[in-house]
């Protein structure tokens, strides 16, 4: 490829995202030889507030994003409510919007699964659903869950399915939508602290559709935290931990009765059915 154009490099660069090395302009077209004055061209733009130096990585840099228009907020309706349903009785304490999502953090076996496929299936007459289900266990497991509930499932059933494994925001596109996420693991099995980076994409993709996520990640039985820690309830609407024969909210944004907070109530059951029914819910206040 010829040396590197200074309009060429800024108009590509304006369709990327993340986090991009100057050598890497234009995928990788540029040869080595090229690489000094890609970094000239890249300190220009830089200059001209174009991207921005990513502090600690040298050569790295973003997309300075300033192009985002103001957001009518007059025009939306008063407590637009998500119409959203959840097991244990959920919504008799926690106000959903739309464009938000809630987290369910389980330990291993705790029924993290099977709540958020009776998510599924609560809400599969009422809105458009998506499950987004990186299939462990296999598809002969996921179709063992659905068929041994205590709802009837139509056929075909009223909601999608779709193996996904990572990059979950890229699916989430389609308005007034309920997208359930089993579940968000680290990229390489160990970065944890990325998973609170992933929830923040899909709650970005999420304004303005009117849909709503509900994703699930796995968390150590030691605490009501996820793997990925703190970030990881920063978004979140209403944040769920799940252990063996309970269930707790960690946390509410916005409480249905506002004199009485629901953080910290909590719940005892047992589960049958493959995991997709809970019985013998008891209620267990904490606060």
């Amino acid at each position: 490829m010829d040396k590197p154009n200074q309009a060429l490099i800024e108009q590509w660069m304006a369709f990327t995202t993340g986090v991009i090395h100057y050598t890497k302009a234009c995928d990788s077209q540029f040869l080595r030889e090229h690489w000094p004055h890609l970094r000239v061209v890249f300190h220009r733009m830089h200059e001209r507030g174009i991207v921005e130096p990513v502090i600690g990585k040298d050569g790295f840099y973003r997309l300075v994003e300033n192009n985002a228009k103001p957001v009518d907020w007059q025009s939306v309706g008063k407590k637009r409510d998500s119409g959203l349903i959840l097991p244990f009785d959920l919504r008799k304490y926690v106000f959903i919007y739309p464009d938000t999502t809630i987290v369910v953090a389980g330990s291993k076996s705790s029924g993290k699964t099977g709540f958020l496929y009776r998510t599924v299936v609560l809400n599969m007459e009422r809105k458009a659903v998506i499950l987004l289900t990186n299939l462990e266990g296999g598809i002969g497991m996921l179709s063992d869950r659905f068929n041994a509930m205590d709802i009837e499932i139509p056929v075909p059933a009223p909601f999608d399915v779709i193996p996904v494994y990572d990059n979950f925001h890229d699916y989430i596109k389609r308005p007034d939508t309920i997208y359930v996420i089993d579940y968000i693991d680290a990229p390489e099995g160990t970065d944890f602290y990325l998973i609170g980076g992933q929830i923040k994409k899909i709650d970005r993709k999420l304004q303005g559709l009117g849909s709503i996520a509900v994703i699930g990640l796995q968390k150590p039985s030691t605490r009501d935290t996820a793997f990925g820690g703190e970030q990881t309830l920063k978004t979140a609407t209403l944040y769920i931990a799940m252990d063996s024969n309970k269930l707790k909210i960690v946390d509410a944004k916005v409480p249905t009765d506002k004199k009485s907070h629901p953080k910290n109530r909590q719940w005892t059951f047992q589960y049958e059915d493959e995991g997709t029914r809970f019985i013998n819910i008891q209620e267990n206040w904490m606060a």
